[in-house]
């Protein structure tokens, strides 16, 4: 009797079952069992030869999100395919001494997705592309293109400028453009073929006026690219600056042999001033052609007269943004006295180039006295973003022949750099100061 019982309750409990289990969800059981990928192509590249040094060159296209491999007849290694775009699968391998494969070896794709596979083969590396069980035709994609790509015009390349771009071109493409050393940024697409982006400019930035700039679009494995058209980004509807003039306005100048006028030239963030349009006078002589000229300074060194002499330099910014400095000095050949406490720069002449890395700065001033000596770096590449960096600032002691000297060290130079000498000598209750302007050479 009691046997009976238990043999009735099991046959229930199965029948409750098999009841539970034919009346569950489909979708449900679906979920638990996901479909094999699929693959609608897989070709190779044809190869001249089949042998060591040559490369092999993949494509397979399917089911998106898989992971895709290649496996070659003589091949130990297998090799990994790289999703380029949605279900498009790329790689290739260069045939070593030792591998065994031949023209007649066969290649074989394996696509894998949520633990489910598809195998494809392809009979032989030298036949044709095989295609495979594609549902439908896919349409030909039509050719990417990007038709133009401009920047909003700004005044100055300085921190807190906003760099705007547009792309126009082919719909539905990713955009991005970069800022050689500078950035990459996205563009949106804010209507059919016509992509944004923008940039803020930031304190260290390095941007010129004809820095590379270059917008790239990207569809289904096409890659095409645009460069922004030189200055094309910058109005520059300032004039530059004439800075730094020595001799001084009104200073004299004591010659004991060949008299330096000088000056630097500052069109900082604009496109910088053209060495062609420089004029150098001299009360009313030209002596551009025995000056020494370049985008940052320009020297004229010469034998004068006792007298006074008028400098007068005119100069245009590649823009055509024109600048003019006049001033006055005196020449005289013998001091009538010395006066005051003497300091004077003997290594360097005013504005002259010094070479990368360390250099040295002599002077002389009186015996013992004390010079507090001060360097300051200053970007001045044509449009350059950046800030001054303090390169030295100390006291030193003149010998017992006011002899004195210091080295610069520059953390970051770059060509075009100006360095701002500023030199203070204090001794018998007497103070002299001067500034001396030095470039690094380009």
């Amino acid at each position: 009797m009691r046997a009976s019982l238990i043999r009735r309750f099991a046959a229930l409990l199965l029948s409750t079952l098999t009841l539970a289990l034919a009346t569950a969800d489909p979708a449900m059981a679906a979920k638990k069992v996901p479909p094999p990928p699929q693959i609608a192509s897989f070709e190779m590249e044809p190869a001249e030869k089949v042998a060591a040094g040559n490369e092999l060159f993949f494509r397979v296209e399917g089911t998106p999100g898989s992971r895709a491999t290649v496996r070659v007849a003589g091949v130990t290694r297998t090799l990994v395919l790289q999703e380029v775009d949605d279900g498009v699968y790329e790689g290739s391998y260069t045939l070593r001494p030792n591998d065994r494969a031949n023209a007649n070896s066969a290649a074989t794709v394996t696509l894998r997705r949520n633990g489910r596979s598809s195998v494809s083969t392809m009979a032989r590396l030298n036949a044709a592309p095989v295609v495979v069980a594609a549902p439908q035709p896919q349409p030909r994609p039509q050719p990417l293109a990007l038709n133009r790509f401009v920047a909003t015009p700004v005044d100055r390349l300085e921190p807190g400028t906003e760099l705007k771009f547009v792309a126009e071109g082919t719909p539905g493409a990713r955009a991005s453009f970069t800022i050689e050393n500078v950035a990459n940024v996205p563009m949106r697409e804010t209507a059919p073929g016509r992509y944004e982006g923008s940039y803020t400019l930031k304190r260290l930035d390095k941007v010129t006026g004809g820095v590379p700039i270059v917008a790239t679009l990207e569809s289904n494995g096409q890659v095409v690219r645009s460069n922004l058209t030189r200055n094309q980004m910058l109005v520059d509807s300032r004039p530059p600056t004439i800075r730094n003039q020595y001799p001084r306005d009104n200073e004299t100048v004591i010659a004991t042999g060949p008299v330096t006028v000088s000056g630097t030239f500052d069109d900082r963030g604009g496109l910088g001033v053209d060495p062609k349009s420089v004029r150098i006078t001299l009360s009313g002589r030209d002596v551009t052609a025995q000056s020494s000229i370049s985008p940052d300074f320009f020297t004229h060194r010469s034998e004068m007269a006792p007298g006074r002499y008028v400098a007068d330099v005119s100069a245009r910014d590649v823009a055509g943004n024109p600048v003019r400095s006049t001033w006055n000095f005196v020449v005289e050949q013998q001091p009538t006295a010395a006066i005051g406490l003497p300091l004077t720069v003997t290594s360097h002449a005013p504005n002259a180039g010094v070479p990368a890395g360390k250099f040295t700065v002599r002077g002389k001033t009186a015996p013992f006295a004390a010079v507090d000596a001060e360097v300051i770096g200053v970007a001045s590449v044509v449009g350059m973003v950046g800030v001054a960096q303090k390169l030295f600032n100390e006291r030193i002691t003149a010998d017992r022949n006011g002899d004195f000297s210091f080295d610069v060290a520059p953390q970051m130079p770059v060509p075009g750099m100006r360095y701002e000498v500023n030199l203070v000598a204090s001794a018998n209750n007497q103070t002299k100061d001067t500034r001396l302007v030095l470039f690094q050479q380009r």
